[in-house]
């Protein structure tokens, strides 16, 4: 079960990528109480941890073995329980998360 899905948008030359806020993908992340986060990687403000995410285990392919074609976009990493923090406020959507 996922806890939480974060979409990285990535500017490309001329191209920014929609990310997917309200399509209907969207609302069945709400409805099943994924927590969802569009991280915007060209602000300032924001900083991702790509060494971190890209040493670890891309796990879809033994979740999916009929999506492992799609590992160069779709990254599904776990964390043992406690492991991860993921701390929002939706009013000035800032988000932070951090391993203990």
């Amino acid at each position: 079960m996922a806890s939480a899905l974060v979409e990285v948008s990535f500017r490309t030359a001329n191209l920014v990528p929609e990310v997917s806020f309200g399509t209907h993908f969207f609302q069945d992340l709400v409805e099943t109480d994924i927590f969802y986060i569009a991280l915007f990687t060209e602000r300032e403000e924001v900083f991702l941890n790509e060494e971190l995410l890209c040493s670890m285990k891309n796990n879809l392919s033994g979740l999916l073995p009929e999506y492992g074609k799609y590992e160069t976009v779709v990254k599904v990493c776990n964390f043992p329980a406690g492991d991860l923090h993921l701390m929002s406020d939706i009013l000035t959507q800032r988000v932070v998360c951090f391993r203990s």
